[in-house]
């Protein structure tokens, strides 16, 4: 093989594989990766930006929900519920769920609306058997005596679903963790 003929092989595996990191999910994944990370730092506005970015590339509950996450942080009610709207019309009770319930309440209290009560309950009959931390019985306490504390909750709404997510992340990546255990290994996987 001459020379030339490797280098226009080289060239054309380059441009295959500058092509495919390229794709819209490969950019959707950067941008709701990024999203995250700038959520967790407290720079809401750029957070929602980015998640926006994502949801315009691959139109999801995924997106919009974090999307509304970040506007909620940011106080703008409007948006936050124009956003979990969406991410509810397009979510099948899926991976986003749980977020979506938990925000449509926490904007539902925040606007002094008594359904916020109704979502908060809806959020907690699927949490309880989805994943319940001991801290939901904070949020029960909360919805028995109709004295919420809304910092608080959000707070703990917080921590709940970044666990739930996280251990939802870790059970598609390596088939381990707390649903690893509940639901075994996907088929093909072997767990050491």
């Amino acid at each position: 093989m001459t020379m030339r003929k490797r280098v226009s092989i080289v060239l054309l595996a380059s441009c295959a594989t500058l092509l495919a990191c390229s794709t819209p999910y490969h950019t959707y994944k950067q941008e709701m990766f990024q999203g995250k990370r700038l959520l967790n730092k407290g720079e809401y506005a750029q957070a929602r930006d980015e998640f926006v970015k994502a949801s315009r590339m691959m139109p999801d509950s995924y997106s919009n929900a974090f999307a509304a996450t970040a506007s909620y942080k940011l106080n703008d009610m409007a948006s936050a519920e124009r956003f979990i709207q969406e991410a509810a019309k397009l979510d099948g009770k899926g991976y986003s769920y749980l977020r979506i319930l938990a925000y449509r309440a926490l904007i539902l209290l925040k606007e002094g609306k008594k359904e916020g009560f109704d979502a908060l309950r809806d959020y907690l009959a699927v949490y309880r058997n989805e994943y319940p931390l001991a801290s939901s019985l904070r949020v029960e306490a909360m919805v028995r005596t109709g004295n919420v504390n809304l910092s608080l909750l959000e707070t703990l709404l917080d921590e709940q679903l970044r666990t739930y997510e996280s251990d939802i992340d870790q059970f598609i990546s390596s088939g381990t963790g707390w649903y690893g255990m509940k639901y075994g290994s996907p088929a093909g996987w072997s767990v050491p």
